[in-house]
């Protein structure tokens, strides 16, 4: 794809110009939609070897407790990654895109564009291969590596939505760090890091004073993870609000 095929007319409506600036993003495609599932097959691949070994010490997978593998943090990887992705490509394509008459806004909107479709596209692959996880009763170890935790007894569809919220937060987030970044480079860093340090310490600091912490842990029991994955929206819609905020008055520095 060349640099001619990706530079919007000043013809094409909004869709047209954030389309352009998806098309940017999938010019180079292995850091986003190759090397993450490259990624997660290997650690997969490590998973079930170490399974396979301790089934193999234990004279077989039904010497072993029903649940002996279904709770490990594997697949979270992928969802740190999204975020680090996220800050990776907004940073390196802002100056690339402004060079080619790519508006502040269009940017930022296709950028999202294009997180919205890989959070997409992940989510839905990864309850794909849940589903044949579960078919095939964890690859004939009990394991769970694609659905874990407190997903094991949840339908397919809940899978999904909470991957596909996990993402969009993780990739929003990304978008408001890439933003401080590209607006205000170290120092905003640094001031963005420690306003979300004290936002966090502020609360812990709250649960704990009001002897909080048996009600927080009461509520993140009972509730469903379908109703968990809701409440993760509010956070997203205002990380993309802050990260469209500041592009719209960022500059191109070295």
């Amino acid at each position: 794809m060349s640099a001619t095929d990706i530079s919007p007319s000043r013809a094409d409506g909004a869709a047209g110009r954030a389309w352009s600036v998806v098309r940017m993003h999938v010019a180079n495609p292995v850091p986003t939609l190759v090397f993450p599932w490259v990624i997660t097959l290997a650690i997969f691949g490590i998973n079930v070897a170490i399974w396979s070994m301790v089934v193999s010490a234990a004279g077989g997978v039904e010497n072993l407790e029903a649940d002996a593998f279904q709770y490990n943090g594997g697949i979270s990887w992928i969802v740190v990654f999204m975020m680090i992705t996220a800050v990776q490509a907004m940073n390196q394509a802002f100056r690339f895109a402004l060079g080619f008459s790519v508006t502040r806004h269009d940017f930022f909107i296709g950028s999202a564009s294009y997180f919205v479709l890989l959070s997409l596209v992940y989510s839905a692959g990864l309850t794909v291969i849940a589903g044949v996880e579960r078919a095939t009763d964890g690859w004939g170890l009990r394991a769970a590596f694609f659905a874990p935790w407190g997903l094991v007894d949840q339908p397919l569809g809940t899978v999904g939505l909470v991957y596909l919220a996990a993402l969009l937060l993780a990739f929003f987030l990304g978008a408001a760090v890439a933003s401080v970044w590209v607006r205000w480079k170290t120092y905003g860093l640094y001031s963005f890091f420690l306003g979300v340090a004290v936002v966090v310490v502020g609360g812990l600091w709250v649960v704990t004073t009001t002897n909080s912490w048996a009600d927080l842990w009461s509520f993140l029991t009972s509730t469903s993870p379908a109703a968990l994955a809701g409440w993760t929206a509010p956070v997203t819609v205002l990380c993309g609000v802050i990260g469209y905020l500041f592009m719209r008055r960022a500059t191109p520095r070295a």
